[in-house]
């Protein structure tokens, strides 16, 4: 039931015609297939079968090739075309040999192994070994392996017994235990073994662009973009700073400086601006409570709030007060925010825990927070919750 993998000895055919030998539910089992399956961090193939979609290309333990195709009209002895998906086929053909490249001169130039590696729709990770990489470093990779670019690097494949594999002291562990070890050599930079497919040589790679770092499990995780998608994105950057540059009205050598002015006054404006609402909450609040009703001593505020006011800003301000009940609502249409706060003898009014439920039920209200101070949000009518709190006063 196995498939011959015509793509090892043809990575760059297209099409081929194969007989169905098998349609199961894990996909269709093909005689022979150009079709490579998931693994070792390469994406499975898509394309075309019998020209019904081919989603993805996965295989099983057993090494069996299952083509998962969309609503198959075909049967078992039927002979279809495959057609590859080409471009998605040679991104990954291409991603993948930049990572050999780039994973053998982190090695061998910097002393720095892969961990394990990542390759996207768009980007290509390596998890590295190191918890911190310079960026000096990540440029002078970028540059090698362009290099390595420019100098049309052959790649080649040879087949070992592990005896022979293991004497050649690779970089990287060999995780097949029986012989015909398949090693991917790099000429003048890196062997390796690998099952996955590769450009057959490093001009193909096109571009190699180092696009930022990150941490995972303590390592650095080196992230870049290849070929026709790294050109694209160096040209987005650089859309960017251009429309930047005119936004700002700066040229871009001066930019980062007028930006860091920029983005420092903005925050220095809104932390002036949040003083201002929470003064004009507070007074605000203050006429509310200079013509609240009073019981047991303690204004007893309703009030339905203005968007321009904030509910925050009023929470803040509730607690200058020595004793108040406010229930505060604002209606943002079906949406209804609320505040409640029972501050010094007005917890002795309502017990908030106990009554949650009859006063937030009939907005169903959901929310909370710890005394003075309850917070959140219902839907419905947010003057029925302001009667509800009113009625449930003690």
């Amino acid at each position: 039931m196995h498939s011959k993998p015509i793509y090892y000895e043809e990575p760059y055919q297209r099409t081929l015609r194969a007989v169905v030998t098998a349609i199961t539910e894990k996909g269709v089992v093909l005689d022979k297939t150009i079709c490579y399956p998931e693994g070792g961090g390469q994406a499975g193939d898509r394309g075309t079968i019998a020209g019904k979609p081919l989603l993805d290309t996965i295989k099983d333990d057993e090494y069996t090739i299952y083509h998962q195709v969309q609503d198959p009209d075909f049967s078992v002895g039927n002979i279809v075309e495959i057609v590859l998906d080409w471009e998605h086929r040679y991104h990954y053909m291409q991603m993948h040999t930049a990572q050999h490249v780039a994973s053998g001169l982190l090695f061998h130039h910097f002393g720095v192994a892969t961990v394990s590696v990542h390759q996207g729709e768009r980007i290509l990770t390596i998890e590295t070994d190191q918890k911190e990489i310079p960026l000096s470093v990540c440029y002078d990779l970028e540059d090698l392996v362009n290099q390595s670019v420019r100098e049309a690097k052959p790649v080649s494949y040879e087949v070992h017994t592990q005896q022979s594999a293991q004497a050649l002291d690779l970089r990287r562990s060999i995780k097949v235990e029986s012989d015909g070890v398949r090693l991917v050599v790099v000429d003048d930079i890196d062997t390796v073994a690998c099952g996955g497919l590769h450009v057959a040589n490093t001009k193909e790679i096109d571009l190699f662009h180092y696009a930022g770092q990150e941490m995972i499990r303590g390592h650095v995780r080196l992230i870049f973009t290849i070929g026709a998608i790294a050109r694209e994105e160096i040209r987005r950057k650089e859309r960017n700073i251009e429309q930047l540059g005119a936004l700002f009205s700066s040229p871009v050598e001066d930019l980062l400086e007028i930006a860091t002015k920029a983005v420092t006054q903005s925050a220095s404006d809104k932390s002036a601006l949040k003083k201002c609402n929470e003064c004009l909450a507070f007074l605000e609040l203050e006429k509310q409570i200079a013509g609240a009703p009073v019981k047991v001593e303690t204004p007893v505020v309703l009030w339905e709030v203005e968007n321009d006011l904030s509910l925050k800003a009023i929470g803040k301000a509730a607690t200058s007060f020595e004793n108040l009940a406010l229930c505060a609502v604002q209606q943002s249409g079906e949406q209804v925010f609320w505040l409640i706060a029972l501050v010094g003898e007005a917890s002795t009014l309502l017990n908030f825990s106990k009554q949650r439920q009859n006063l937030l039920s009939s907005i169903a209200g959901k929310g909370g927070g710890k005394p003075p101070l309850y917070q959140g949000v219902g839907t419905g009518e947010g003057l029925i919750l302001l009667k509800t709190f009113k009625d449930l006063l003690v």
